[in-house]
């Protein structure tokens, strides 16, 4: 404002209720989640194994005004997984969502099932973490292919074409991909079937579109127990 203004102007600001907190846990990569573990994937590879992880979720991406309001579809499908015992890996956009909402402080195990609520109270560990290279490894410890953990991904709120680029690197991986709203292939029936359905054959990915976030993870939540039982 100019310095002869005689007023200031205050402008109040309609956020999400729950917004903001003051003991955010943020920064737990692939190396200190590795270091809450005791130096080693095995912890988690065994609480996985027992079912007290029942698998993991990547939520990564952007927030989108038309998904669901700014942040809205991100941090309830969060909400949802961790409270069917799915651990919450995230990157990008969404971590700043996640957190704002008061997700990745150690309090936020009580939103959690009670089998992670269990165990994200003894390591005090918030329920959400960082992706990264979490998966590689992971699958790498317990001896199979990417494809096969009980691992899901979600862009939930995607809005830029990197975001897609992304999720498509998740698809090549061979992991399932929720996104919140179609990508920009709908006048292609070929992309259509190729991302939807062809891909299960190809990689072991596929594409699902959903906008609501307890029925999107009713759906994932259902891979990862398919993947699960594949497993035994």
């Amino acid at each position: 404002r100019g310095a002869d203004c005689e007023s200031e102007e205050r402008v109040e600001l309609n956020l999400m209720e729950g917004h903001g907190n003051e003991r955010t846990l943020t920064g737990v990569s692939e190396g200190s989640l590795k270091e809450f573990l005791g130096g080693n994937w095995k912890p988690l590879v065994d609480l996985i194994v027992s079912g007290d992880i029942k698998g993991v979720a990547g939520v990564v991406g952007c927030s989108n005004l038309t998904a669901g309001g700014h942040d809205v579809l991100t941090v309830e499908l969060t909400k949802e997984l961790i409270a069917r015992d799915i651990i919450v890996l995230t990157a990008g956009c969404s971590s700043g969502g996640i957190e704002n909402c008061g997700l990745m402080t150690p309090e936020a195990a009580q939103f959690a099932g009670p089998k992670l609520r269990a165990v994200c109270e003894k390591l005090g560990i918030p329920p959400i973490g960082r992706l990264e290279i979490v998966a590689t490894e992971l699958a790498e410890t317990i001896g199979v292919d990417l494809p096969q953990l009980p691992l899901v991904l979600s862009a939930a709120q995607w809005l830029e074409e990197q975001a897609l680029a992304d999720g498509c690197f998740g698809l090549a991986l061979g992991l399932p991909l929720h996104l919140g709203l179609p990508p920009f292939v709908t006048g292609s029936g070929a992309a259509v079937k190729i991302l939807t359905e062809d891909m299960k054959e190809l990689t072991g990915g596929q594409v699902i579109i959903n906008p609501d976030a307890k029925e999107s993870a009713d759906i994932l939540e259902k891979i990862i127990l398919e993947k699960r039982d594949a497993l035994h």
